[in-house]
């Protein structure tokens, strides 16, 4: 279960980096935030942390993604914003994190070539 969780937070940072502007502070903002739920979740986040190289990757990256893109990233940074905290740290919980995070990945679904490969 645990190296799903992982697995799909490591999709989403690099989802994350392949954002701009406005949007590559939504992503921090929604990361931090992820971090946070997954401690609430009692999943160990030490890893999780987007920094300001990660931003300024970020800020790059956006210069091959249309606007499109644009809409669809911050979609699923506001999606992974509201998720809220577990209520404890159950499996039953882990797994319902985890369906969150994959209903909030389809918000990415097809992002242009140039974007997602950034």
């Amino acid at each position: 279960m645990k190296k799903i969780m992982f697995g799909l937070a490591a999709m989403a940072s690099l989802t994350l980096t392949a954002c701009g502007g406005s949007v590559c502070d939504d992503a921090k903002d929604a990361g931090s935030h992820l971090k946070s739920v997954y401690e609430s979740c009692g999943i160990d986040a030490s890893d999780i942390e987007f920094t300001d190289e990660d931003l300024k990757s970020c800020e790059e990256s956006t210069k091959s993604c249309t606007d499109d893109d644009k809409e669809k990233l911050s979609a699923f940074t506001d999606c992974v914003s509201d998720i809220s905290d577990c209520a404890d740290k159950t499996q039953g919980e882990q797994t319902a994190l985890l369906g969150k995070l994959v209903t909030c990945s389809g918000k990415i679904s097809g992002l242009s070539s140039g974007c997602s490969t950034n």
